[in-house]
């Protein structure tokens, strides 16, 4: 290599790499979250299977796209394919779909340090007990209590929830009994 080129490029190398990648790159809406909720569980051999989900807000009006800073209803069509749950803890992890180092579109993971882990489900959606065969839950959710996360979300853009609940009753193991991602506008 010619040594003006080399001391060229050691000379402005600097400013190469301290050039900012543009992440301002608008991702569409992945698999139609625009519009409505996309979930799907993570694997078929689960003990719960979640087969729909709808929100409303307190006057059971739908909503869509979801104001976390709201209280709202969250409906689950699901079924318990084993036993009965009297106590659960649930994990969250959240993703936003946005523009990676490459450019490309992708899920990144915004950390919540720890703050999403160990919520006590009975407790939080007042649904318990589980009881086997199908549920049709009507979940009234108050997020307040997760602010600190919820206020560094931006508005109008497309999130994933990694949901995970885990067995708790007297003498399990904690076992995870359902994990659902679910993909949606927030507001």
């Amino acid at each position: 290599m010619n040594s003006a080129l080399i001391c060229v490029l050691f000379l402005f190398s600097p400013l190469i790499f301290a050039l900012p990648i543009d992440h301002s790159v608008d991702c569409p809406f992945p698999n139609g979250t625009d519009k409505a909720i996309h979930s799907y569980m993570c694997s078929d051999n689960e003990q719960f299977s979640i087969s729909d989900i709808e929100t409303y807000d307190m006057n059971g009006k739908p909503l869509y796209p979801i104001d976390p800073r709201q209280e709202f209803i969250l409906n689950l069509t699901t079924y318990n394919h084993g036993p009965q749950i009297d106590d659960n803890k649930v994990n969250v992890k959240i993703y936003q779909y946005k523009a990676g180092w490459s450019g490309d579109c992708q899920w990144t993971s915004i950390p919540t340090f720890g703050l999403l882990n160990g919520i006590d489900g009975c407790d939080f959606a007042h649904n318990c007990p589980l009881t086997s065969g199908p549920l049709y839950l009507i979940l009234p959710l108050d997020l307040s209590q997760f602010s600190s996360i919820i206020n560094a979300l931006a508005a109008y853009k497309p999130y994933q929830l990694e949901i995970r609940m885990f067995d708790y009753n007297a003498n399990s193991k904690h076992e995870e009994i359902a994990c659902v991602m679910a993909q949606v506008e927030l507001s």
